[in-house]
C-alpha cells in the first residue's frame, strides 16, 4: 500500500497537468471548428450570389448557348438579339487583345430585380471567385461595351488565376482594362478633363463603382498598356511577379 500511494502522489501533479492539457486542447479543437464554421457561414451569407451563380442553373431559365442562360420572362427574338450582341462583344475584345480562352457562366436578366436578386445592379456585374467566373447582365446592360467590359474581367481572371488575381491585381487595373473594350462615351479619352493628381490619386483609394471619375481615371492609366501584349504580360502575374514591374502605369 505504501508504494502504491508513494506512485500515486509522485504522479498526481503530472496525471492532473495531462488532463488540464487534455481538456485545453479539447477546448482549442472546439473553439477552433466554431471559428471556422463561423467564418464558412459569413463568407457562405456574403458571397451567396457568387456560389449561386456559379454552382445552380437558374430556375426556368433557359440555356440559349452553353453556360449563356436567358430569363424566362424574354422571347426568343430577344435571345437571337443578345446572342449576337455577345458574340459582337467577344469579337471586340479578340480584335483588341486576342482570342479569349475564358468560358463565363452568363445570366441574362429581364427586370432590375431579377438582377438584384444574383446581386447585380441593372447594367451587370461579374462574380469572381476559384470556383470560376459568373456574369450577370441587369436590362440596362444589354450592349456591346457592358459585357465586353464584363467579358474582359473574366478573361484577366481566368488568365492570372484565382490566388493571385487576389493578391496581385488591383481592381483599378482591372477595371481600367475593361474600360479599353468600353465605348461608353463618358470612357472615351476626348471626353475625360482630370488634374493628374485625380488620375493618380484613384490607385490609392478603394474604388468606386458608382464614381463616373474613378472610371475615367483608371482609363487615362490603362491607356499606356500594350494590348497586344496584354496577355503575354497576365501570365508574368500569374507567375508571381509584381504588377508594376510588369505594367508601367
Amino acid at each position: 500500500m505504501a508504494s502504491f500511494h508513494i506512485l500515486t502522489n509522485y504522479h498526481l501533479p503530472i496525471i492532473w497537468a495531462l488532463v488540464l492539457q487534455g481538456s485545453f486542447v479539447h477546448k482549442l479543437k472546439l473553439a477552433l471548428i466554431a471559428g471556422v464554421s463561423f467564418i464558412i457561414l459569413i463568407g457562405g451569407i456574403s458571397q451567396r450570389h457568387i456560389i449561386g451563380c456559379q454552382l445552380i442553373t437558374p430556375s426556368g431559365y433557359l440555356e440559349i448557348e452553353p453556360n449563356i442562360f436567358f430569363s424566362p420572362s424574354a422571347n426568343s427574338i430577344q435571345s437571337d438579339e443578345l446572342l449576337s450582341i455577345i458574340n459582337l462583344a467577344k469579337s471586340r475584345i479578340n480584335n483588341t487583345f486576342g482570342n479569349m480562352t475564358s468560358s463565363p457562366k452568363v445570366i441574362i436578366t429581364a427586370t432590375e430585380n431579377e438582377a438584384v436578386s444574383f446581386g447585380s445592379n441593372p447594367y451587370g456585374v461579374i462574380h469572381l471567385s476559384a470556383l470560376g467566373q459568373c456574369i450577370v447582365l441587369g436590362p440596362e446592360g444589354q450592349n456591346i461595351d457592358v459585357i465586353a467590359h464584363e467579358y474582359t474581367h473574366a478573361e484577366v481572371h481566368h488568365r492570372v488565376g484565382w490566388l493571385n488575381y487576389l493578391i496581385n491585381v488591383p481592381t483599378w487595373f482591372n477595371e481600367g482594362v475593361a474600360t479599353l473594350v468600353d465605348f461608353r462615351k463618358p470612357y472615351l479619352l476626348e471626353n475625360i478633363d482630370l488634374t493628374q493628381n485625380e488620375i493618380n490619386s484613384v490607385k490609392n483609394q478603394t474604388f468606386n463603382h458608382t464614381e463616373i471619375k474613378h472610371y475615367q481615371a483608371v482609363r487615362v492609366l490603362a491607356s499606356g498598356i500594350n494590348k497586344s501584349r496584354l496577355y503575354e504580360n497576365l501570365e508574368k502575374l500569374k507567375q508571381g511577379q509584381n504588377i508594376s514591374s510588369v505594367f508601367a502605369m
